[in-house]
């Protein structure tokens, strides 16, 4: 399982302790602006998002982006979209969806918060990642170097 898989897997699992079950005979209230109850409406997003393939994922990441307004459901849609990318500011522009979500039920407020945490590790850690390689190059440069000199160095001298 790969680290793109676990994470959604793992953010659902938490949850789903999170999500309490309406009362036998007691339809379920909707909670917020979005479609079902929240928490349990986001986690049904999420492993929906989780299981498109990479051109249905395009395709409505295309159809979100050519909307004018969002309104929470489609901003949460758009930033699942994006979480799944690969590059530091499809994370970044998911990150900012996710911040202008409105207030949302407890539950749903506390995936949101999990999922801005888990997005804010993933930047700092390209970011990180991205610094070490830079310094690791430096590195190498920097022993390619010294090799050179010890070789001029060590080179016999011609009377």
């Amino acid at each position: 399982m790969t680290f793109r898989s676990a994470l959604p897997a793992g953010l659902l699992l938490m949850l789903t302790g999170c999500v309490i079950p309406p009362a036998p005979g007691q339809p379920a209230a909707p909670i917020s602006r979005f479609s079902g109850t929240g928490a349990q409406a986001l986690l049904n997003e999420l492993s929906r998002v989780a299981t498109l393939g990479p051109e249905q994922r395009r395709r409505e990441l295309a159809a979100l982006d050519s909307e004018r307004r969002l309104d929470d459901a489609k901003r949460f849609q758009l930033a699942a979209l994006l979480e799944r990318e690969d590059n530091v500011e499809a994370l970044e522009r998911s990150l900012k969806a996710l911040s202008t979500i409105g207030e949302t039920d407890s539950r749903a407020q506390t995936l949101v918060e999990l999922m801005k945490k888990s997005l804010s590790a993933r930047i700092e850690l390209r970011q990180q990642t991205a610094r070490a390689q830079e310094l690791q190059d430096k590195l190498d440069q920097i022993k390619a170097l010294e090799k050179t000199l010890q070789q001029r160095s060590t080179l016999p001298k011609s009377p």
